[in-house]
């Protein structure tokens, strides 16, 4: 039997895993995964009680398949070191170099674009390199608070990161519609742009039959919402991604339906660590408003890494259910409770032993 590691986090991070575990209970009546899960207690309130001892994301790796992963965040850790610690350290020391957010339309009354006709029309994956650029905390400050003050965050970008991110792209657009493209800012970055635009074109030799195109960022950023059924996949470093990721999904839903999985591609033994996109949202906390899809969501994409794909399949379609259903959460237009949401994809995946 595999484990799952299952870490709730904070604010409506432990309310929306609640529905996921509920979920997985039924998944596991009805396909016998033989997933047992195991609950990590890291959290704001475990990092003020404790620090990071007991911390260890190596240990993550070697007793469990994956990583249920809820969204952290709290005022009383301002700088968010807890958060810091805990994902930068599984993305970092577990080499989880490719991070994928699928953007998927699942009903037309979601996209706020009116000239999105239709679902088809929104249908793409950024790919997002996920351990390097100004996220490694290279930079610093001099004279800080002074008129002089001076920062500086540095981004780094590394040849071998670089092959990982854009090769996983490539296979990944061989899978889907064979359209890949790269975003970055070259013409105002010397340095990268050259790197990851020559890497680009290497590895795409060995890609013939995906079609390749490059946008700049403020560019890819307005074709989003002028055209996006021109993109398939998108691949863009740390910052960019995170950025166009977030951007993308406004045009399904927002980030209440934004899954996204990370992942090392040349490590089977290990399916990657699952999270929702959005934050932990300190003003839903207890209202009952807190959707909790985009958890669901990350945790089938789980489901589709661990090869366990009628599993996989029956979420989707439970997903898919609820979106273009009634029952919706506030910030899709409803009035329904993040359990109400939790108990209809039950139900629905729990039909499918009938079907």
């Amino acid at each position: 039997m595999s484990s799952l590691a299952v870490i709730p986090g904070d604010g409506i991070g432990p309310e929306v895993m609640a529905e996921v575990l509920k979920v997985h209970a039924v998944v596991e009546d009805v396909f016998g995964t033989g997933l047992k899960t195991e609950v990590l207690p890291w959290s704001a309130d475990w990092f003020l009680e404790h620090g990071d001892v007991g911390i260890d994301v190596l240990a993550v790796r070697r007793d469990h398949a994956a990583v249920l992963l809820g969204a952290l965040g709290d005022a009383r850790i301002p700088d968010n070191r807890h958060a810091i610690r805990i994902i930068g350290g599984l993305r970092q020391q577990l080499e989880l170099g490719v991070n994928l957010r699928p953007v998927r339309l699942r009903a037309l009354a979601h996209c706020p674009l009116k000239h999105v006709t239709a679902v088809e029309d929104v249908d793409l994956v950024v790919v997002r390199e996920n351990t390097e650029d100004v996220y490694v905390g290279v930079g610093g400050a001099v004279r800080a608070g002074s008129p002089a003050h001076v920062a500086m965050e540095v981004g780094v970008h590394s040849r071998w990161a670089v092959d990982r991110v854009v090769t996983a792209a490539f296979e990944l657009a061989r899978s889907r519609r064979r359209r890949l493209t790269l975003v970055d800012k070259s013409n105002a970055m010397p340095s990268a742009g050259p790197l990851w635009q020559g890497r680009f074109r290497a590895i795409a030799a060995s890609y013939p039959e995906v079609e390749c195109d490059h946008l700049y960022v403020d560019a890819a950023a307005m074709e989003l919402i002028r055209n996006p059924a021109r993109f398939d996949v998108i691949v863009a470093g740390n910052l960019f991604g995170d950025i166009l990721s977030d951007e993308a999904s406004m045009l399904a839903g927002g980030l209440g339906v934004a899954p996204s999985a990370s992942y090392d591609p040349e490590d089977g033994s290990f399916a990657g660590v699952f999270e929702a996109v959005h934050g932990s949202a300190p003003d839903l906390v207890g209202t009952g408003r807190a959707n909790p899809l985009a958890s669901v969501m990350s945790y089938s994409m789980m489901l589709g890494r661990l090869g366990l794909r009628e599993a996989h399949a029956a979420v989707e379609r439970a997903v898919d259910e609820v979106l273009c259903g009634d029952l919706l959460t506030p910030d899709l237009g409803g009035t329904a409770r993040t359990g109400d949401v939790g108990d209809l994809i039950c139900r629905a995946v729990a039909r499918h032993d009938k079907d």
